[in-house]
Order: C-alpha cells, then sequence, then structure tokens
C-alpha cells in the first residue's frame, strides 16, 4: 500500500495498520520517541507539521484497494504527529482523511492529544459504527502534563471532550502510555472509567523515570483497578513481560 501500512515493533501492540499524515508535531512531549526513531533533529520535528506528499491521493488508492479486498483491519491515526494540531485550514487535511475512510467502509481509530480541536468532526464518528475515538492520557495532574507536554491539551480539556464522544455514542479508548507516575495514572481509572471503554496501559521506557517506581507493583494494582471496574483493557508488553 502507499500510505496505510503495516506498524513494525511495539507499535504493532496498538493496531494492525498505521496511517500517518503529518510529520510534525507542536505538542513537544518530553517523552515522544519519533524525532529519534525517525532520525530528525526535535527542534525541527516539533516545530509544526506537514501534510505528508500527495497523502490524500495515496490515501484514496489505498482505501480502493481494501475496500476491493474487504479488509477489515483497524487503521490507526496516528503514530506519527498528532491529526488535531493548530494547523491553517489548507494545510489542514484530516476531515477529508476521515470522510475517505468512511466512504470505503474501513475500520479506523483516532488518537489525539488535541482536546476540543477533535469535536469538529464527531458529526462524522457519531454516525459510523467502525470508528472509535481515543485520547492520551498519562497525568491527573495539570501542572505535570503542563510540564511534560507543554504544546497538548489541558488534562480536563481531554477528559470532557471522551465524555462528549462517550454521550454521542463514538466508542471510546484511553492510551495511558507511556505511565510515568503510577499513582495518578490509578486516578485517571477512578475518574473516567464510566465513559472510556477501552484502555490501553503501557510503562515509560524511553527515557529514564523521574522517580523511582515498581512497575510489578504497579501492574498488579492497575489490573486490580481495571477489573474492578469491568473496564476492557490491553496491558503492553513493556509491563506483561516484567517479572
Amino acid at each position: 500500500m502507499r500510505i496505510i501500512y503495516k506498524p513494525s515493533w511495539t507499535a504493532g501492540e496498538s493496531s494492525i495498520l498505521g496511517l500517518n499524515l503529518y510529520m510534525g508535531c507542536t505538542h513537544r512531549c518530553r517523552y515522544c520517541y519519533n524525532p529519534k526513531v525517525l532520525h530528525v533533529d526535535s527542534k525541527a520535528y516539533f516545530a509544526g507539521p506537514k501534510p505528508k506528499q500527495n497523502a490524500l491521493e495515496r490515501l484514496q488508492e489505498d482505501a480502493k484497494g481494501m475496500a476491493k479486498r474487504d479488509d477489515d483491519r483497524q487503521i490507526f491515526l496516528s503514530f506519527v504527529g498528532d491529526i488535531y494540531q493548530p494547523l491553517k485550514p489548507d494545510v489542514d487535511i484530516t476531515r477529508a482523511t476521515l470522510e475517505i475512510l468512511i466512504d470505503h467502509a474501513l475500520t479506523f481509530t483516532v488518537l489525539t492529544k488535541g482536546g476540543r480541536r477533535a469535536l469538529r468532526d464527531f458529526d462524522l464518528l457519531a454516525g459510523y459504527p467502525k470508528a472509535s475515538f481515543g485520547t492520551s492520557l498519562v497525568f491527573a495532574s495539570e501542572k505535570d502534563a503542563a510540564e511534560w507536554e507543554p504544546g497538548a491539551a489541558t488534562v480536563k480539556e481531554r477528559a470532557d471532550v471522551i465524555r462528549i464522544a462517550h454521550e454521542r455514542g463514538i466508542p471510546t479508548w484511553v492510551s495511558m502510555e507511556p505511565v510515568i507516575y503510577p499513582d495518578q495514572a490509578l486516578a485517571l481509572i477512578r475518574a473516567l472509567h464510566p465513559v472510556v471503554d477501552h484502555w490501553d496501559v503501557g510503562k515509560l521506557n524511553h527515557m529514564n523515570s523521574p522517580q523511582p517506581v515498581d512497575w510489578v507493583r504497579f501492574r498488579e494494582e492497575v489490573t486490580e483497578a481495571l477489573e474492578g471496574v469491568g473496564a476492557d483493557y490491553n496491558m503492553k508488553t513493556s509491563l506483561t513481560e516484567l517479572s
């Protein structure tokens, strides 16, 4: 395929297929591994997103092929470059992308830290049964979120958008990865489990933790918390392989 691809490494735990529309991101998360993986300068990567060349044309071809093959594998938007960033209208291709996926009856999920920017497309997601909406949340503390994810929407805004998605009947999920402060991860579960259909949980891997963490104990605590509220969840290998 031309732009939809099968992710390698641990990214494949999140979705069978991926679709990255933009190169670069303004959220400037301290734990972001994309600049290193992509071998690009971090300042340039965080300076702002640029749409991939001919992204919509390439997507049209891939979507036609998948539809013809009745390929119902989930497409993840996106592993590189959040699809809801402050963009000029002439370079924002997110809504057109969702329309192409829907027009071809493909299965997809959205993950974003963009907060209320995503609301503009809820009219598409709410009427389409093969889509789901997720947000990344690893902090309960606004102060810590502002320090680690300075360009992203606030914790409250992201939580509010998940609640709105739930109210609109859109399947919801939270990517709680990378967990940095286990107590905050557990607090998020207690606060949001009524409006979250699925949780993805993984630990901080690509840099040193700011404080000592007993990850085996956290795995036990988070499993107990999720199962205690009857939540559907996926524990990443970063946690399951610990002994």
